[in-house]
């Protein structure tokens, strides 16, 4: 019977759950969560800059540059927002079949343990134990009897405190699979209101931008005050190139380099400047080896990424991620990050990146299309 009683005590579930790699994805929530925050308040200074036009009575063209900002950084964070709701689903998944695991390993070391205590009331009344140990052969076979007596009780005892403890955790993570359902409903309703207010974006931008002139329009190219801004960058970023040997075998002759975007095509080129379209996601590389000198964002907080090769400089803009860090040496055709999205302002939504290439002298000018050529 003590046997019967030790070989089913021996099987018992002590399930270890993986609450490691459970805080590693709160963490990853938490951390994406804090992310579409710094999007919400960007967003929420745009409005109150649209707002404050209106009130001014500003010119139609200024107006619709804050709705283009505006719209820009919504989409950023509805983007943003829905790669929150996408970790907060994989956390109710990986909670959920940490709850139910947890369920199951409590079921059975509850089955065990109910086993084992009508064993050992069994034993009591049938003096199982006192025999057993009456019938040693002698002293030392008495102490083996006694301590594997002992150990049963011990291993009993045990597992009921492991019950208890199992019982504690699958409360604790009930508790946060119901918060996290919560959470998500909340998400879910804060999308829908921002792809509504978004929708409501491009009219306002449409209604104002069909108010313009012709003149006006042609103001609002966002090429050429992209252009003008990264120009003022590039003069402030030439000391950086200094010494700089990373890439230093890039030349104006250099040529085959391929395309900055994965699967991308130039939609615009102009001098030294390009546009190139992709699919949303679409992998952004540095088109030689280099040295990142600088990561920023632009107006409508995209990131801004300034790579060094020997004396030259690419620029890649309007990117929805970067995965490189400043001062990084980056090889040839390595990621850098992922295009970023924008809406114009009839609301069309697309994947673009914009890229440069100059010399740190800015008497050397080129053809960005010259280094593509095959």
């Amino acid at each position: 019977m003590l046997n019967n009683i030790l070989r089913l005590l021996m099987v018992v579930a002590l399930t270890t759950t993986p609450l490691l790699l459970s805080a590693q994805s709160t963490k990853k929530v938490e951390e994406q969560r804090q992310k579409v925050e710094q999007y919400r308040k960007d967003l929420e200074k745009a409005k109150s800059e649209v707002s404050k036009l209106k009130k001014e009575k500003s010119s139609a063209s200024e107006r619709v540059k804050a709705l283009n900002r505006q719209m820009n950084l919504r989409n950023n964070y509805i983007a943003e927002t829905e790669r929150e709701k996408d970790l907060v689903k994989e956390d109710i998944a990986m909670v959920d079949h940490l709850a139910d695991s947890l369920q199951q390993a409590l079921d059975r070391n509850r089955a065990i343990y109910g086993e084992a205590v009508r064993a050992a009331y069994r034993s009591y009344r049938q003096n199982t134990a006192t025999n057993y140990l009456f019938s040693s052969e002698g002293i030392s076979d008495a102490s083996r009897r006694m301590a594997q007596v002992q150990h049963l009780a011990d291993s009993r005892k045990a597992l009921a405190e492991e019950i208890a403890r199992q019982e504690e955790e699958l409360g604790i993570e009930r508790e946060r699979l119901a918060t996290r359902r919560h959470e998500l409903d909340s998400i879910t309703m804060s999308l829908e209101k921002e792809r509504a207010s978004l929708a409501e974006d491009k009219k306002e931008a449409q209604r104002t931008y069909n108010n313009l002139s012709s003149a006006e329009r042609k103001a609002l190219n966002n090429q050429q005050q992209q252009q003008k801004r990264l120009n003022s960058a590039i003069a402030e970023l030439r000391k950086l190139t200094e010494g700089n040997t990373a890439g230093s075998s890039f030349s104006d002759k250099t040529k085959a380099l391929n395309l900055p975007v994965v699967g991308g095509s130039v939609s615009k080129a102009q001098g030294n400047m390009a546009t190139i379209t992709g699919k949303r996601g679409s992998d952004v590389r540095s088109i030689y080896e280099g040295k990142v000198i600088r990561i920023s964002k632009d107006n409508t907080n995209h990131s801004m990424v300034f790579i060094a090769h020997g004396q030259y400089i690419s620029v890649y803009t309007h990117l929805g991620s970067v995965s490189v860090k400043e001062n990084q040496t980056v090889k040839r055709d390595q990621k850098i990050g992922t295009i970023g999205i924008g809406i114009d302002h009839t609301g069309k939504e697309s994947a673009y990146m914009q890229f440069m290439i100059n010399h740190a002298d800015s008497n050397k000018r080129m053809s960005v299309m010259d280094c593509f050529k095959k």
